[in-house]
């Protein structure tokens, strides 16, 4: 499973989101892992648009883990 690491704030989210996207293949899973609490609601709206599905969300106090899962090829916007 490949790791993912938001370290900021805005625009790096949207970095990490399109790397993602472009590197993961249909079915793979990936770990987005961050300090900053937002990303969980900010990945919930805007993983649909790029073909990643959230499939769990872990709160560890200090960290926020969340899986996602490419559902098919990224639709270019």
């Amino acid at each position: 499973m490949r790791k993912y690491e938001v370290k900021g704030p805005c625009p790096e989210l949207g970095m990490v989101l399109a790397r993602a996207a472009a590197e993961l293949k249909e079915g793979e899973e990936a770990l987005i892992v961050s300090t900053w609490k937002y990303v969980v609601n900010d990945l919930k709206n805007s993983a649909p648009l790029l073909n990643l599905e959230v499939i769990k969300i872990n709160d560890l106090g200090d960290v926020v883990e969340v899986a996602v899962r490419k559902s098919g090829p990224t639709r270019h916007l």
